[in-house]
This record gives C-alpha cells, structure tokens and sequence, in this order.
C-alpha cells in the first residue's frame, strides 16, 4: 500500500463510522481497509476488480452517481479527481449524495506545493502531469488525460455546493524546494498581516501550511453543510 494511501486510511479512521461511497475504488485496497475498520462501504469504478470483497458499483464517474440523494455518510475519492474532465459536475455529485453533516474526503497529487510549483515555473507544467508520457496498455486509466485539480480548487468547488472544508492533510512532506518553501510562507503571512476578513484570512492561513506547501499528496476533508 501506498504512502499516501496509509495516510488516508489514517484520516478517515479517526470519524465514526458510517456508509461510505469509495468512488475510484481501484484495487479495492482502501474499502477493504476501512471496512476492517468498521465502515459500511460500497466500492464503485470504470474498472471492474476481480477478487474484491464487498459490494460493488461498476459507473463512470464522469457520469452523475447512480445513487439517491443523501445515501452516504461519507464519499472517499482517492487519487481519481485527476482523471477526471468535470471536477465542478462530480463536486455537485459528491454534494447531492451526502446526507447533512456528512463528509467528502479527497486525496489528490499535491500540484500546490513548493517544489511543484517551482517546477512549473521551470517548465510550464506541473512534474506530475507531463505532457507528454509513456502510456502504460495495461493500465486503462492511464490513457486518459490527466486534469489536475488544486488545494484551491477544492475549496472554491466545494464551497460552491455546499462542502466547506474542515481538515487538510498530507501523505508526506517534500523539503526538495525549502527556499521556495520560505518565500512563499514569508508571501502569505505578509498578505494576512493586511487581511482584515476572517475568511480570507483562514484561506491564507491553509494555503500558508506545510501541509499545502510542503505535502507530496494532499488530503481534504469537506463537510455538507445542513
């Protein structure tokens, strides 16, 4: 399992646990995981994955979910928002299937972080989303094409459908750009020091994190709003 799978399942074993909707399940690694831990989950993927335990949904996510409003506790969309073409419609999807007070949680390369975006100041593109790659024929996923999704992003998608954003994680830290790193914490704390409104001063305060500017993976955990 991977690093920022670990991380994950950390992160979502501290909620009580519920009906979680595990959309981009993959190999199954994580609902199998979770359902040790005392979740009901529901599997769903393109892909279908032979020799995976508990229920499973075969849908496309690019698609509305074939589910009915309010059937989940918790949506779980590990590694699959990039992906995807319509982050905005399948937000609205992850709203729409979440009962009051329930939790999106989504794990996604960190493109925000220090080193990242000194890459793409060197480059033009993000060191996660090349484009131009080898495509692997065996992976079916791997021949679509990549759409990053950001910290900010999130935010401002889920706030726009009703998720407000309560934990931020990171699967680990990347020390690779530590100047950049300094600069752009010394930029953010310079803009808070003006910042008289309490919201933009909390997003500063999240974006100005070593969680967002330090994270590989970053972790977000948005809540449905009654």
């Amino acid at each position: 399992m991977k690093t920022h799978q670990r991380e994950t399942i950390r992160f979502i074993e501290r909620l009580r646990p519920g009906r979680l909707l595990d959309a981009g399940s993959g190999t199954d690694a994580l609902a199998s995981a979770l359902r040790e831990k005392g979740f009901h989950v529901i599997s769903m993927d393109l892909y279908e994955t032979p020799g995976a335990k508990g229920a499973f949904v075969r849908a496309d996510l690019n698609a509305p979910l074939p589910f009915c409003a309010g059937s989940f506790d918790y949506v779980l969309c590990s590694e699959s928002m990039q992906y995807l073409e319509n982050h905005a419609a399948l937000m609205r999807e992850f709203s729409r299937v979440l009962r009051p007070g329930g939790s999106a949680v989504i794990s996604t390369p960190n493109v925000l972080n220090a080193a990242s975006r000194l890459s793409f100041f060197q480059r033009g593109y993000f060191p996660a989303f090349k484009p131009i790659r080898t495509i692997d024929a065996g992976k079916g996923w791997d021949a679509i094409v990549y759409n990053p999704i950001s910290l900010v992003d999130i935010i401002g998608l889920g706030g726009k459908n009703g998720l407000e954003v309560k934990d931020v994680a990171a699967s680990r830290k990347k020390n690779s750009a530590l100047f950049v790193y300094l600069m752009l914490k010394a930029i953010y704390l310079a803009g808070l020091f003006f910042e008289r409104d309490k919201r933009k001063a909390a997003l500063i305060r999240l974006l100005a994190s070593r969680e967002a500017l330090l994270g590989d993976h970053i972790i977000v955990r948005l809540e449905r709003m009654t």
